[in-house]
């Protein structure tokens, strides 16, 4: 049999596979779809090069079915350098469900009409298709590029509503800039730009794309955004062939959800598995490592209990690994140490640089309950929270991994009588709104709902850049979607940072984060720790105190002095009357986290008077009492 005739049955038969599928009914779950047949250079019927993206498109659709890729492939058919030569990726946008289904549609479209174009590409707001004759894997490209914008009008002020937006898309940017070499570029946010409304906005880029030239791609895109693209509409997208940016007054991005993408396409790929011998072939292999896999998790499933899935076994450790990176948890590696265990610090062989959290042996909880609120926890994604890498649990063993904060915790520099290098008012102002976009991440934008119980200065971490990052949620409530309180025996926490009604009756709700909140507002102002404040002129706590000079009309009074004269009037006064708001005795007279980034954001917003604080420790004998953290285990949730 000739190679010529080959060529010419296999392209048929892969031709025969692609025609099934653009051909079959599918349910096209796309808002808009936009495509460029960006080459003039076409190329002729059964020839090579027809080969090639039909094997090519083939693959991409496999691989569109397979749920392990994370919303991303890329691959070149017919070597490198040859006027054959193809490339091609998909990307799918936010890892949404139907992504194969998307893929699909995509292809279908592009056959249709760039039959005979050598280099092609398309976006829907699900997905992400391109080919061409030329490698583009690494280069950051802004054309073709495609304006979508909403047709309806921003009715507020277009300068106030600029001011929001420009603040979500830099909010985007640092979370792109946040995230590890090699990893997705896919980041969501939202911001609040009125009292009931909030914004939401996306930003992805091609993961085999540098950070600083993703950066430069998504800069890009939001300047033509905000300029040109939607000035003036309620949300708008600019979409480049290297990355994506979109916003819009509505949540338009699902939560990532691993386990039914591209279900149409996979059921595709198993009829042509029992028709198509040829199709039998190519995935042979790829069907055996996947029998295999199916072993190992069935075996684990029978040692671990139906808990157990490949999401985890992703975030597990080796405890091999963990002594290596820790020098066997070294004295000298010991760089902390609580009521929930040590933490060490660690490095991989690579140069990445850890955080080990080693917890105590005497705990109850089980080998599945562990696992489950590890992966929890390790979903919780924003850059005011710190980022929980993985977990390991062998001989006994129970250990968190954690981004390493270069900077060490917020009590270090405002509490530690040997340190001189202080805060600065700009630092601080930074500080104590990120410590408020990370709380309301976890009340409201999490997929869970999660109280943390424990907020104080030295759960408060800081990156090389200063910026805050909320840790430890071993005292964390994760509570049903609609709960917004609980009651509780167990009283774990730090005395001085707890609301009354939590302290004294074991009532917690985010209410109670909101009194921690507002107690560390007012220690990053003062510079004073709350649980042992000697005032100058009075035996009051720091909140009387700091109640006292607000009511006497002298908050400035208040202010660190070392700060001297470096500081805004305005945004000092402002953070010291959120504070009191916030540690109000009542918990309904307190306001949410989302009507205090409302505060924030919104300077011009009148605030509302607060109440006297709840007072906790009158005399000179009670601090002394309070200064002990009182750290009781919860009795099932993770004490890290």
């Amino acid at each position: 049999m000739s190679s010529s005739f080959t060529l010419r049955l296999f392209s048929t038969l892969l031709f025969c596979i692609l025609a099934f599928l653009f051909f079959s009914p599918t349910e096209t779950t796309s808002t808009f779809s936009h495509y460029n047949c960006t080459s003039k250079d076409t190329f002729s019927p059964n020839s090579t090069y027809q080969f090639n993206l039909d094997t090519l498109l083939f693959a991409l659709l496999s691989k569109a079915a397979d749920i392990t890729n994370h919303g991303f492939y890329n691959t070149t058919i017919g070597g490198t350098n040859t006027s054959n030569t193809i490339y091609g990726l998909f990307m799918c946008i936010g890892h949404i469900e139907h992504c194969g289904e998307c893929v699909s549609n995509s292809i279908k479209t592009l056959a249709s009409m760039c039959a005979f174009n050598k280099e092609a590409i398309i976006w829907s707001d699900q997905c992400l298709v391109r080919y061409s004759n030329r490698s583009f894997f690494n280069t950051m490209e802004e054309w073709p590029s495609f304006c979508v914008e909403n047709m309806k009008d921003n009715q507020g002020l277009l300068s106030s509503f600029n001011k929001v937006l420009s603040s979500l898309m830099e909010d985007l940017l640092t979370q792109v800039g946040e995230a590890s070499i090699g990893s997705e570029k896919f980041v969501v946010n939202k911001t609040i730009f009125s009292e009931d409304k909030f914004l939401f906005g996306l930003a992805q880029c091609i993961p085999s794309l540098s950070k600083d030239k993703c950066k430069k791609c998504l800069r890009d895109a939001m300047a033509y955004l905000k300029t040109t693209c939607a000035r003036g509409k309620i949300g708008g997208s600019v979409l480049y062939p290297s990355c994506i940016v979109r916003y819009d007054s509505y949540s338009f991005f699902p939560l990532p959800k691993g386990g039914k993408r591209g279900h149409r396409a996979l059921a595709y790929v198993i009829i042509f598995h029992g028709l198509i011998p040829v199709t039998i072939l190519c995935f042979g292999c790829y069907y055996l490592l996947h029998r295999k896999a199916r072993k190992i998790f069935k075996c684990q499933k029978e040692n671990f209990g139906e808990e157990i899935t490949p999401e985890m076994n992703s975030l597990q450790f080796d405890l091999a690994t963990i002594q290596v990176a820790t020098n066997k948890f070294s004295e000298d590696n010991k760089i902390g140490e609580g009521g929930f265990g040590e933490v060490y610090k660690g490095m991989f062989p690579n140069g990445h640089e850890i955080a080990v959290k080693r917890l105590i042996r005497k705990s109850s909880q089980g080998a599945i309950e562990f696992k489950n609120e590890a992966l929890l926890i390790a979903k919780l994604q924003h850059r005011n929270l710190v980022r929980m890498l993985g977990f390991c649990m062998e001989r006994n063993e129970k250990i968190l991994i954690y981004e390493f904060m270069h900077n060490k915790s917020l009590d270090y520099y405002l509490f530690s009588p040997g340190y001189h290098r202080r805060l600065t008012w700009p630092e601080r102002y930074k500080i104590i709104r990120g410590i408020a976009r990370g709380i309301l991440y976890l009340h409201e934008d999490s997929h869970l709902k999660i109280i943390h119980c424990d907020l104080k200065p030295s759960n408060i971490l800081l990156d090389d850049r200063m910026v805050a990052k909320i840790s430890d949620f071993g005292l964390a409530r994760i509570v049903a979607i609609d709960q917004m309180q609980g009651n509780t025996s167990i009283i774990a926490g730090t005395y001085g940072y707890m609301s009354p009604e939590y302290a004294m009756l074991g009532q917690f709700s985010v209410k109670s984060d909101v009194f921690s909140f507002g107690v560390i507002v007012l220690e990053i102002v003062s510079g004073k720790r709350n649980v042992n404040f000697n005032g100058v002129d009075s035996i009051d706590d720091l909140l009387s105190h700091a109640w006292k000079k607000w009511w006497d009309n002298k908050p400035l009074e208040l202010l660190d002095h070392t700060l001297a004269h470096s500081f805004s009037e305005k945004e000092v006064n402002r953070c010291i009357q959120i504070g009191l708001l916030c540690v109000q005795e009542n918990p309904d007279q307190r306001p949410t986290m989302a009507t205090i980034a409302l505060y924030f954001n919104c300077d011009s917003m009148d605030l509302p008077l607060p109440q006297e604080p709840a007072f906790f420790m009158r005399g000179r004998t009670e601090p002394k009492m309070a200064i002990k953290e009182s750290e009781s285990r919860l009795p099932r949730k993770l004490s890290y």
